[in-house]
């Protein structure tokens, strides 16, 4: 670990065959290189006192070769992962409060109905002051079409006369650029590279990846669809200013002996890490599609109030997971 307090973030580069080696090698760059840094989350006792240690911090770029080798799914996750990429493809963005009305409640408490954006809402339906809204994706989409080597196929999140004044978090990933070179025999190949300002590296990263990734293959699949040159999915790359160890992970990554907990690197090594993930199948069978099928039962429609719009995009997604158009 970097204990030499130079005010220098270190920068470091880890790559990865597949979504769960590049996962488990970017935790362990990160526990022994990061920064010790406080954050705006550390916990703090009724004097006033820190309880969490500082986080372990970095500015990091990340490279899965094939997020879609095998096995895909890690073995470590902190959300229902069929939910999440649920809300990845669109299915809550009717939770987003209008732009008009957020930027007049910026220092009020939203409700748990309302959301300030999600990832999927700023890069397909990009809102403005006016009420317009913009489909980035689309846009890009259509760049790759027409050039398919264009660098320039990008969509940001970032709504800076909204932004700087939400209370709660702005969004962590910023920007979203799809790459679209020929491979060696001429076809396309769909490469994605995301920008994060922020990242909770042990918590997050492997559900980000996972659900962004599956996005990509429909973004690939439009583009065949207006091209006539279906690429496929390709390597997937992610850059964060700030990728990050939490201090009150640190029990669950280091290890704490006093509460009896076995670190992270005593449970896993490499190899363990890559043979207890999971492979595609199993997780769309445990995981994805129950979870997506639940989305639709009758108490979670009645406690989202999905609207017609979102109960569609599910079934949709249901049908292109069992059909196998897309894979989990």
């Amino acid at each position: 670990m970097d204990t030499s307090k130079d005010g220098r973030l270190p920068t470091l580069h880890v790559t990865g065959d597949s979504i769960p080696q590049a996962y488990f090698r970017a935790i362990k760059a990160v526990w022994e290189n990061g920064y010790a840094i406080r954050t705006e989350y550390d916990r703090k006792n009724s004097a006033g006192d820190y309880i969490d240690p500082p986080s372990r911090d970095a500015r990091v770029l990340i490279e899965v070769k094939d997020p879609f080798a095998q096995p895909r799914f890690p073995p470590i996750s902190f959300c229902e992962i069929g939910a999440y990429i649920a809300e990845i493809m669109g299915v809550k963005d009717f939770r987003v409060v209008p732009f008009d009305q957020l930027r007049n409640a910026v220092h009020d408490d939203l409700s748990a109905q309302e959301w300030p954006y999600t990832y999927h809402q700023r890069l397909f339906a990009h809102p403005d002051a006016d009420g317009s809204v913009v489909d980035q994706m689309e846009l890009a989409i259509n760049r790759i079409v027409e050039t398919s080597y264009s660098r320039r196929a990008v969509a940001t999140t970032a709504v800076p006369n909204l932004d700087p004044y939400l209370k709660e978090d702005i969004p962590c990933l910023r920007e979203v650029q799809l790459r679209c070179p020929e491979d060696g025999q001429g076809n396309l190949v769909l490469n994605m590279n995301t920008m994060w300002r922020s990242r909770d590296l042990y918590k997050a990263w492997g559900d980000n990846v996972i659900a962004l990734t599956f996005m990509q293959q429909y973004v690939a699949a439009k583009i065949g669809a207006k091209s006539g040159r279906c690429p496929r999915a390709g390597s997937y790359a992610d850059y964060s200013s700030s990728l990050h160890i939490y201090g009150q992970d640190f029990g669950a990554v280091g290890g704490d002996a006093e509460r009896g907990l076995h670190s992270f690197f005593d449970t896993f090594d490499e190899e363990g890490f890559i043979a207890r993930s999971l492979t595609s199948e199993i997780a769309r069978d445990m995981l994805v599609l129950p979870q997506l099928q639940n989305l639709l039962s009758e108490r979670e429609i009645n406690q989202w109030h999905f609207p017609p719009s979102s109960i569609e995009l599910l079934k949709g997604l249901i049908n292109d997971i069992e059909q196998g158009i897309v894979q989990v």
